[in-house]
């Protein structure tokens, strides 16, 4: 046996190999570099590595990491394997659509070691550019990149930190992305007409004020027709390779259960009866507690992007003013707050983690409460 190549034993009472190979000394810390492997199953298998990296070291082919010429993809790959680890499949592919369409188009050629403050400043002024909105977004994940090359010690510093954030516009547009009590009833009474399945899903986001992911991830086991009560405890993502997948809820707050209105659950007994009927013409039998109340026509999920395709079918056919399908949450609010609903209760039934999205809401959609209140004082001033 090769004495560099050593038998030991896992806790588990496995036998395994390893090797330490000497490269030579660290010219810049006087430290030795030595190249460590284990976790090998046989000797042979050790050896082969063993001889390969022997072959590199003779060579003078071998660099240990720090001493590589990395460039920032090349940092990125490695960060990548540990990110991947530590967030949800959704956001993960949100983040890698950052890196892969700005960060590393802009930045990922560049040598770690010559990465300067003003590359950075530039790929900053083009991101704000093209992306006003969520470039900070951009400069966040750069920097948290940057970072983790100076945690493994192959960068010194972080240019990111240097640079100049050009000033964000202040959005002077009017918020209009919810409906009127006036509005909503006539797009769900145009809605009704049109298409019962579509009807019932806005009618479920804008009285439940359930996201749009909660919607279609429910399952009629989820709903209690006896209680009048709808359990929200998973959301419908989009993963890598745009795979549904069923995830826990955004906050621990979103597992919540919501007490619905009378005519809200008759409509969903309807939809229910028609559901069935649809799918045995399809060949599917969808008597089940386990089917899915917004299935496609095979029973599966149905995509996160069609909602907002039936939502402008609707407003096209009708000529009604257009709101994004999170705006159905952000009128289910509204009105809570119009009908005189506590903040706090509000919240719990949007399932806010906290108060401070919930009266970001409520500014937005309130200004027209403000002029009441106005009246109210002088009216009660005036008495």
């Amino acid at each position: 046996m090769n004495n560099d190549i050593k038998e030991y034993t896992t806790p588990s009472g496995e036998k395994r190999y390893k090797f330490l190979i000497y490269v030579g000394k660290d010219e810049t810390t006087g430290r030795t570099i030595q190249v460590k492997k284990q976790g090998f199953k046989t000797e042979k298998q050790a050896l082969e590595c063993y001889l390969n990296y022997k072959l590199k070291v003779v060579k003078g082919e071998y660099v240990p990491v720090t001493q590589r010429k990395m460039r920032l993809r090349d940092l990125y790959d490695m960060w990548e394997k540990l990110y991947k680890k530590t967030v949800q499949e959704s956001t993960f592919v949100s983040t890698k659509k950052i890196f892969d369409n700005h960060i590393l188009e802009d930045l990922g050629n560049i040598y770690l070691n010559k990465l300067t403050v003003s590359q950075c400043q530039n790929a900053v002024e083009k991101w704000y550019s093209i992306a006003p909105k969520t470039f900070k977004r951009f400069v966040f994940y750069t920097s948290k990149l940057i970072n983790y090359g100076i945690t493994m010690e192959l960068m010194k510093k972080n240019p990111m930190k240097k640079v100049i954030l050009p000033k964000v516009e202040r959005d002077t547009k009017k918020f209009d992305n919810f409906y009127s009590k006036e509005e909503l009833n006539t797009f769900l009474n145009d809605a009704k007409g049109y298409n019962f399945r579509y009807f019932m899903f806005f009618r479920l986001l804008a009285y439940s004020g359930m996201r749009k992911g909660e919607c279609l991830a429910l399952k009629w086991s989820d709903i209690d027709f006896k209680n009048n009560t709808i359990d929200i405890n998973k959301s419908l993502a989009s993963g890598e390779n745009n795979r549904l997948y069923l995830s826990p809820c955004k906050t621990s707050n979103s597992v919540r259960t919501l007490d619905m209105d009378t005519e809200t659950m008759h409509y969903l007994k309807e939809w229910r009866t028609k559901q069935q009927k649809e799918m045995l013409k399809l060949g599917l039998n969808f008597l089940s507690n386990d089917n899915l109340v917004f299935a496609n026509s095979e029973g599966n999920y149905t995509v996160l992007s069609k909602p907002q395709r039936w939502d402008n079918a609707i407003c096209k056919k009708f000529g009604l003013r257009h709101i994004k399908v999170h705006g159905f949450r952000h009128t289910h609010a509204s009105l809570l707050f119009d009908a005189g609903v506590s903040m706090k209760d509000v919240k719990e039934r949007l399932g806010h983690s906290d108060i401070t999205t919930t009266m970001n809401i409520y500014t937005h959609v309130t200004k027209k409460k403000a002029k009441e209140t106005a009246i109210d004082f002088a009216n009660y001033m005036e008495s």
